[in-house]
């Protein structure tokens, strides 16, 4: 996600060309339902995480899309970034990517400043249009995050949290949702303009840079409530240029890049003592999107 200064010279509007996904599956079936998702690991030689045997291979991974449409896959275990590929999206224009989230098939939901999602492979970066229509109910931006019906349901939704693009990080944001027919349904006001991330515990939660000071929070998704909050008073003052959101193995990551900063740095908390390290300083890569799927482990590794 990008601030306001940084979006109005880049937003164009994109066009739908049709209907799929990556996977050739009609847009109807979005995965959020399925119980025969691939299984296995993902084949690269990273450690088994324990993930549900029913998510795609690879589904339990961060990635990241950077404002130069780069495509990376995170492994919060042992800090790794793989470059995947170059995002070149039909219809994509001048636009840029915003922010992101992935299914548990593997698919990331990619948001461009025009206000058009993409689905794009986390295999190899090819993308595809959806017939999602922009700017519903005057989200026109937003970030995103999926979340299981239960811990350990196979079902997830998919919550948004934004508004006009004018308004990115000045204020107040609201909570909502994306079904399957791709209809955007709004919730109720947040205090701040959040990027959102979801587990496979049921849970949402949201890195509000415009707090004071910054916060990490747990967000009930039927009111918007704070349920749960962790101040980042370590983070100082700031104003952020870009930012993006996810839980993994129990513990959060931050990848922010402060106006002072050169590229993104990725910052690790751990809840149970609101412990805050720079874990990965100026990685080269302005990170506007995070992805996780409700397959990643959240449980403390």
């Amino acid at each position: 996600m990008v601030t306001r200064f940084g979006l109005l010279a880049a937003i164009a509007a994109c066009v739908v060309l049709a209907a799929c996904r990556p996977d050739g599956r009609g847009i109807t079936d979005t995965g959020w339902n399925d119980d025969d998702a691939d299984s296995g690991s993902d084949g690269n030689g990273t450690h088994d995480t324990g993930v549900d045997p029913q998510c795609a291979s690879g589904a339990e991974w961060v990635y990241l899309v950077d404002a130069g449409y780069n495509l990376i896959r995170f492994e919060p275990d042992d800090l790794r970034l793989i470059s995947i590929g170059h995002l070149d999206c039909p219809g994509a224009g001048a636009g840029t990517p915003f922010s992101m989230s992935v299914d548990r098939n593997g698919v990331a939901w990619v948001l461009y400043n025009g206000g058009r999602i993409y689905h794009v492979s986390t295999t190899d970066a090819s993308c595809a249009t959806t017939t999602f229509t922009p700017h519903q109910n005057g989200f026109e931006l937003f970030g995103m995050g999926f979340v299981s019906l239960e811990e350990g349901s196979t079902q997830e939704t998919l919550y948004i949290a934004g508004g006009a693009a004018l308004e990115v990080a000045t204020g107040s944001s609201t909570l909502g949702t994306i079904d399957a027919r791709l209809t955007v349904s709004p919730i109720a006001e947040l205090p701040g303009w959040p990027e959102l991330t979801g587990t496979g515990e049921g849970q949402l939660w949201g890195f509000f840079p415009d707090s004071t000071p910054p916060s990490v929070r747990r967000i009930d998704t039927s009111n918007g409530a704070s349920l749960e909050v962790h101040e980042l008073t370590a983070l100082g003052t700031f104003t952020a240029a870009a930012w993006a959101f996810a839980a993994w193995g129990g513990r959060y990551y931050i990848f922010l890049q402060r106006q002072s900063d050169d590229s993104t740095h990725v910052w690790r908390l751990d809840p149970r003592d609101d412990t805050l390290e720079d874990v990965l300083p100026d990685i080269g890569y302005r990170i506007v999107g995070a992805g996780v799927s409700t397959c990643a482990p959240y449980n403390l590794i």
